[in-house]
């Protein structure tokens, strides 16, 4: 499960070993939240839960995780960015099954947090998607080499990671390594319409090419209101990674500065 891999793109994420104002943001949001936040505490609390997840991550099993992939660890990387947040802010628990055409065989975890955002003219929302381990897709193995195989049609189809649809030679451009090398690199985005596209796309393409070839011209027809739609799905009645398991591994759930955390 923790085998090192080498990768399509270099993705080494950022670590953070200090949040500037992290204790008067807390502050802020135990006591003056209904302000708003600015685009700088937003920053703070992403990068916080971001960098608590890879620590916790590291805590579960054992490595540093500047060159594993964390194959399998959606789940646990989904929960601890989440529930730390999850008193505060509005988030969505969600999985790429549930987007059309994704099959279980890629099917993968992760989560979103909105945000209430100070501007001039009041309080919007600005939601951001996280991801801590979407680096699992972009192993070369499965990115520079896709398996190949005949369907019962006689049709050459092929099965390849996600990330193969982003970074992969035949799928390269400038606007999907800007996409890939953000998320892998910081863990989390700002949930803009062509962001939500190209990061359920490659899904959806590596689940098609393998399972349905003949319905891949089909992918364009989803609009934006179907993904935004699965985006909203209700929180899972069942998490397999719950506060209590968290807990029991020696994760850190609980929103603290980085010196209250030894």
């Amino acid at each position: 499960m923790f085998k090192n891999n080498e990768y399509i793109i270099e993705s080494k994420p950022i670590r953070i070993n200090e949040y500037e104002n992290i204790e008067e943001v807390i502050e802020k949001l135990n006591n003056e939240i209904e302000q708003g936040l600015t685009e700088d505490e937003i920053k703070t609390l992403l990068d916080w839960t971001v960098e608590n997840t890879r620590r916790n991550l590291e805590q579960y099993i054992g490595i540093n995780i500047d060159d594993f992939s964390l194959f399998g660890l959606c789940g646990l990387g989904q929960s601890s960015t989440l529930i730390p947040l999850e008193k505060y802010f509005k988030v969505t628990y969600n999985n790429t099954e549930d987007f059309p055409y994704v099959t279980e065989d890629i099917k993968h975890a992760f989560g979103t947090i909105t945000f209430p955002l100070k501007t001039k003219n009041g309080i919007e929302e600005k939601q951001y998607l996280i991801d801590t381990t979407f680096r699992q897709f972009f192993t070369k193995n499965m990115c520079e080499n896709p398996k190949y195989e005949t369907n019962q049609n006689n049709n050459l189809i092929y099965y390849a990671h996600p990330g193969y649809f982003l970074c992969s030679k035949r799928f390269k451009t400038k606007e999907n390594l800007k996409f890939a090398k953000e998320l892998l690199k910081k863990g989390y985005m700002e949930l803009t319409d062509d962001k939500l596209k190209r990061y359920i796309n490659s899904f959806i393409y590596s689940s098609v090419c393998y399972n349905y070839p003949d319905q891949i011209s089909n992918i364009r027809d989803i609009t934006i209101e179907q993904y935004k739609k699965c985006i909203k799905k209700a929180k899972p009645l069942e998490l397999e990674y719950d506060e209590e398991k968290l807990i029991k591994n020696n994760c850190n759930i609980e929103l603290k500065s980085r010196q209250k955390q030894r």
